[in-house]
């Protein structure tokens, strides 16, 4: 790295994006105003933003929206940033969820999120039950005789004997009559009858921000109302002075999303049709639980292409980065209710995103999210930041925030936000601004500096890391019944009811949260990224960046890709070590795959390649993984990981999670790798300044300290020299973080 870069930093343009606030446009805008605030941004050296017009909260917007009057504003920033050689991107939306259009996309309710409802009905034993028949889309039984063949039409209930579970064949219940067949059902068991319906929630009773993400003709009226609006006014600057559209929150409202084309997509993709066994994603048990694995990787690929791949398509051809963040990344159990797969929905962004809602800090989601975006190989991560931090944040904490985001691997600071307005209740719209009306906006060009410190040192290169976990996103898919009584938008939300999902939500926090506080890094694979990971020399390598591992960690996977167990197969065949929490996988996502992951498995058992742990066991864990991995640096004297005050969340859904109350102490540590040099990023999360030893692997000089507030940059401190290596004395400041740098 470039002293010159590192101690004046502002003066390097490639930085000019390090840092991308949200501008807040909530009052009627004046372009002096514009003018003077843009100023006040290129000042502190802030010089790309975002403008976002906000009008809920009481926020205050006026104005039109992507109208004349709209884009006379837009030009106005366009402008400046022209002749001042800066940046800016393009909010996609008024407020949000992205995809609206300021809630006009959804005026149509043919773009608005269908989903599915199963009502469970008792029948008693010997007493007749009857139903109008429908089809499972609701048509009509009209014209339909007993010849036909009842077998090729889904209906929309199924009975099943209570206590076995076993399905009655309804057709000898069926009843003729001049308006075509109707059921009425009777048995001497108890049964149960299973009833499906389709639904569309009305405009004004929260259909119109309930857009059909799995709908490719919603993507598409979407990119016609408001992306190509943007290029008709703005496109000549795009990939110029316009670099980036911003895409923000979107999600499955419902727990059952459902589109026209799903049977279609569902039948190639897993061969039998969804609608004869959709009421089986509501029961429990293995069987029932494989059909919820099909029906979430559906949800999963067709949000990930109807939607995110049309919109990168577009950004794409339009010489534009597409950034977008989701909802409820913090856990499985939010991957899974939101987006089906989470980590999947990041292979079609330029820039993979996340937000982060109040001032505490421990969440796994910044994790999970750069871990997805390093799967796909992509080259930059970015982070909504500091909404509902409150008017009191300190500069310290607003470093401290910014410090951990770059250990989890994020690369860019989106805050939230700058006010164009605090006046009256804008002031409370998930405050504070981090702009002129903050009290320490004073310290804000520091902090600026800090952050393009940061990415300097963080960017165009890979984090280094030493274990591969695979994240078990299909045993909690199997185990996650859906709860129809939540659609979002709630502290307290629907419960985990079953005893398994429970466990691998809470287990598989637990233990990533035990790495992090003992300073052991990780990446994450998932289903949909095997394909980017091969066994070479010994470690499994991470093909699209070069990434490489020396242990696989395959946690509470009872099912598990055959794709996924082939790789485990080739790395313990080179010596590598394996090391499985609680299961040994015996189901492939396909029952097909059943016969041959449990023959890897056994194979794998019997030559002693892995190494079986409990959950409840993490020190066995942690002991096994820091005795199979080098460590190029290790801390040896003083504190040497963090203790995290809120390790996991309860077993029920929030939304949105608020960090607020979540803290670290101690010292947490992660390595980046670029142009030959190793740049290990130490945090002190005490109260205190903290004085370590660190033993560093290096065949160069001796390692220097460079400073992320201050600038500093100096040689370390040596207290012993080792062939390949010193132990460094250094002392670590409370709030912000510094670098060992050193050759590798």
């Amino acid at each position: 790295m470039n002293k010159e870069i590192w101690k004046h930093p502002k003066q390097e343009s490639s930085l000019d994006e390090a840092e991308v606030p949200l501008w807040f446009w909530n009052a009627k805008l004046e372009k002096g105003e514009l003018f003077r605030q843009l100023e006040l941004q290129t000042e502190v050296g802030v010089k790309a933003t975002n403008p976002h017009a906000r009008t809920e909260n009481g926020a205050g917007y006026s104005g039109g929206y992507l109208d004349e009057e709209w884009f006379s504003h837009m030009k106005t920033v366009l402008d400046y940033k022209k002749k001042h050689g800066e940046k800016m991107w393009l909010y996609d939306e008024i407020d949000w969820p992205a995809g609206t259009c300021n809630k006009t996309i959804t005026e149509n309710e043919k773009y608005r999120e269908q989903y599915i409802t199963i009502d469970k009905i008792p029948v008693p034993a010997g007493v007749p039950f009857r139903l109008q028949l429908r089809t499972f889309e609701g048509a009509g039984m009209f014209g339909m005789t007993p010849e036909t063949d009842y077998s090729a039409i889904p209906l929309n209930i199924h009975i099943l004997d209570k206590e076995t579970g076993k399905p009655f064949p309804l057709s000898d219940s069926f009843l003729y009559g001049i308006f075509g067949p109707e059921l009425e059902f009777k048995s001497n068991r108890d049964a149960e009858a299973y009833v499906t319906h389709i639904h569309v929630d009305a405009y004004e009773y929260g259909g119109d921000e309930s857009v059909n993400y799995l709908d490719k003709n919603a993507t598409d009226a979407f990119l016609r109302s408001t992306y190509e609006k943007y290029y008709e006014q703005m496109g000549q600057d795009f990939g110029s002075t316009v670099t980036t559209v911003f895409n923000d929150e979107t999600r499955m409202c419902n727990a059952i999303p459902w589109c026209r084309e799903f049977p279609e997509v569902f039948r190639k993709r897993h061969g039998y049709d969804i609608r004869q066994e959709l009421y089986r994603i509501i029961l429990p048990g293995t069987e029932n639980g494989r059909i919820r694995v099909d029906y979430y990787d559906t949800v999963a690929y067709l949000y990930q292409t109807r939607y995110f791949k049309r919109i990168h398509s577009w950004c794409e051809k339009h010489n534009l980065k597409f950034f977008a963040h989701l909802l409820a990344e913090e856990t499985l159990f939010g991957h899974v209710r939101y987006s089906g797969d989470y980590m999947r929905q990041n292979r079609y962004q330029d820039i993979v995103g996340a937000d982060y809602l109040g001032k505490g800090i421990g969440s796994l989601n910044l994790k999970f999210t750069s871990a997805a975006a390093h799967s796909y190989g992509k080259k930059m991560t970015a982070v909504e930041i500091f909404a509902g931090c409150g008017w009191d944040l300190t500069f310290d904490e607003y470093t401290r925030m910014i410090t951990f985001a770059f250990q989890q691997g994020m690369q860019t600071i989106i805050n939230h936000g700058f006010f164009y307005s605090t006046e009256g209740e804008r002031a409370n719209d998930w405050p504070p601004s981090e702009f002129f009306q903050w009290k320490y906006w004073n310290r804000q060009s520091d902090g600026n500096n800090m952050i393009r410190r940061l990415q300097y040192a963080m960017s165009g290169g890979i984090n280094e890391a030493d274990v591969i976990a695979y994240l078990p996103t299909e045993t909690l898919q199997m185990h996650c019944i859906p709860d129809q009584n939540f659609t979002h938008a709630f502290s307290h939300g629907p419960f985990l009811r079953d005893d398994r999902a429970v466990h691998v939500d809470r287990e598989i926090q637990l233990l990533f949260q035990s790495m992090l506080s003992a300073n052991i890094d990780f990446e994450l694979l998932h289903r949909d990224a095997i394909g980017n990971f091969a066994v070479r020399d010994g470690k499994i390598t991470n093909i699209t960046n070069g990434q490489r591992f020396s242990v696989l960690l395959l946690p509470m996977c009872e099912v598990l890709p055959l794709g996924m167990a082939k790789l485990a197969e080739a790395f313990a065949a080179e010596g590598g070590r394996i090391v499985l929490v609680d299961d040994i996988p015996s189901l492939g996502t396909d029952k097909s795959e059943d016969k041959e992951i449990c023959r890897i498995m056994g194979d794998l058992s019997d030559t002693g390649s892995i190494f079986v742990c409990s959950s409840e066991d993490k020190n066995q864990i942690l002991k096994i993984l820091n005795d199979s991995i080098p460590h190029p640096v290790v801390i040896t004297r003083g504190v040497s990981g963090t203790v995290n005050q809120h390790p996991s969340y309860p077993a029920y859904l929030i939304d949105p999670y608020m960090h607020t109350g979540e803290d670290l102490t101690g010292v947490q540590f992660v390595r980046y790798l670029k142009d030959g040099m190793r740049n290990t990023l130490f945090m002190n999360y005490g109260s205190n300044p903290e004085t370590i030893e660190v033993r560093v692997q290096t065949k160069g000089e001796i390692p220097e300290i460079w400073d992320t507030l201050t600038g500093e940059a100096r040689k370390a401190e040596v207290v012993t020299r080792e062939e390949y290596a010193y132990v460094i004395r250094m002392q670590l400041p409370c709030n912000h973080g510094v670098f060992i740098v050193s050759s590798c």
